[in-house]
């Protein structure tokens, strides 16, 4: 699978601006959110609901960082792995357009509490993931092989639809007052957003880019299948739990979740263990402790279904899902894949660039340390709700997001300047 994949790859890749804009605004949004956290950070441990500066930080991450990621690697990736080309370059720069100035809005929105602006963005990022959304459902219609990762993208997508629906309707809910059971709503989004979308295509790369980055067998398409299966049931149920107020269904989605969440990592570490590439470097310390972070996550929500959560046990969830899980994990991802696309865009002549003549790895290094120092600080300051702390943590990963975001620029820069070259031809 990995040897299809690389075959021919470069001719199958986007023009490198259209990815690349949207990795240079995931790496800008993850500073700024670490930035808002630190400027917030007295509002964070006690938060539950409710629009203000905390929900404009939960979607820095959530639609500013990780969903930015992920469609950047899903436009780039998905037709190499599929070996279908999307329908234009032009509709992929459109979703550009619509997605990211609608992202702006509607975070400055949450953020003052403005709900036109609220509703003007929330109809343009939803416009733009409605685009993405059909991009994507289009390249993997009909593709043969590779059922489980096709698995992966079909519910992803789906949950996606969902969850924009629902994220709409929160907002036209808190303008106009639908009497439409708020709380029932956001738990619905947060689910269908955090582990349905977003959970379930970081799984799905996994299958591809870390054999691919390890030098390794893919895991076996069973347990892929029988993965995607517990977790799709799981994320059902748990809505229904939601909806009816049931807190035995959600126990029962929690532990079926762990089963699928047991497959998935199973698979992981066999790929883990039998890799040729010994030395993975910083990017797989990064991934391997998102590997940790997952499991964590689902067993402090069965804590909680059980009603032994503190006051503070949604921020501390929220944090484990959303920094510890998938944040950690698409730091790791893009460490890999960043390198790895401005070499095949920036080769010539004489062979791929290596990763080291682009930029200084030790960006990395920083990104690593900062984020997962964050990790630890802003963890440790909900747990004993202590501003102080958090603002700490904040101020780690805003380094760290700093190391991020100067290796992306630098690269996108490199890459500018050969398209440059390219275009001019020799003198």
């Amino acid at each position: 699978m990995i040897g299809r994949f690389l075959s021919g790859a470069k001719n199958r890749l986007l023009p490198p601006s259209v990815p690349f804009r949207f990795f240079t605004a995931a790496a800008l949004f993850y500073v700024l959110f670490w930035a808002v956290l630190f400027w917030k950070a007295g509002e964070v441990a006690g938060y539950r609901l409710g629009s203000g500066p905390v929900l404009a930080l939960i979607h820095l991450a959530t639609l500013g960082v990780l969903t930015m990621t992920v469609i950047g690697a899903s436009l780039q990736l998905l037709s190499v792995a599929t070996r279908k080309a999307f329908r234009g370059v032009w509709i992929c720069r459109l979703l550009s357009w619509v997605y990211i100035p609608g992202f702006i809005v509607l975070a400055y929105g949450m953020f003052a509490n403005w709900y036109p602006a609220m509703l003007i963005g929330a109809g343009f990022a939803g416009l733009g993931l409605l685009i993405f959304f059909f991009l994507i459902i289009d390249n993997i219609r009909g593709v043969r092989g590779m059922a489980a990762i096709m698995a992966h993208c079909w519910a992803s997508m789906l949950f996606l639809f969902a969850a924009v629906a629902i994220g709409i309707l929160l907002v036209v809910n808190l303008d106009y007052g639908l009497d439409l059971d708020q709380i029932s709503l956001a738990s619905s989004h947060f689910i269908l957003a955090i582990f349905g979308f977003m959970s379930l295509i970081a799984m799905g790369f996994s299958y591809i880019l870390v054999p691919m980055f390890a030098i390794a067998p893919a895991p076996s398409e069973k347990n892929g299948r029988l993965s995607i299966a517990c977790n799709v049931v799981a994320i059902i149920i748990a809505l229904a739990g939601i909806n009816s107020h049931q807190d035995w269904l959600l126990m029962v989605a929690d532990i079926l979740g762990m089963v699928g969440v047991g497959f998935y990592l199973y698979g992981m570490i066999t790929v883990y263990k039998t890799r040729m590439r010994k030395r993975l470097g910083t990017p797989f310390v990064l991934i391997r402790v998102s590997w940790v972070m997952l499991p964590l996550a689902l067993i402090w929500g069965a804590v909680g279904i059980g009603g032994y959560w503190p006051q503070n046990g949604y921020a501390l969830f929220a944090l484990l899902a959303i920094i510890g899980w998938l944040l950690t994990f698409l730091n790791g991802v893009l460490q890999r894949i960043i390198p790895f696309l401005g070499s095949m865009h920036g080769s010539n002549r004489g062979g791929p660039l290596l990763a080291s003549s682009m930029a200084d790895m030790r960006l990395f290094d920083l990104n690593a340390v900062g984020h997962l120092a964050g990790l630890v600080f802003v963890a440790l300051g909900i747990i004993i709700d202590n501003d102080t702390v958090i603002r700490l943590g904040a101020g780690l990963g805003f380094i760290g997001g700093l190391g991020l975001f100067s290796y992306v620029v630098i690269v996108v820069g490199l890459l500018s300047r050969k398209q440059r070259e390219s275009a001019s031809g020799p003198l």
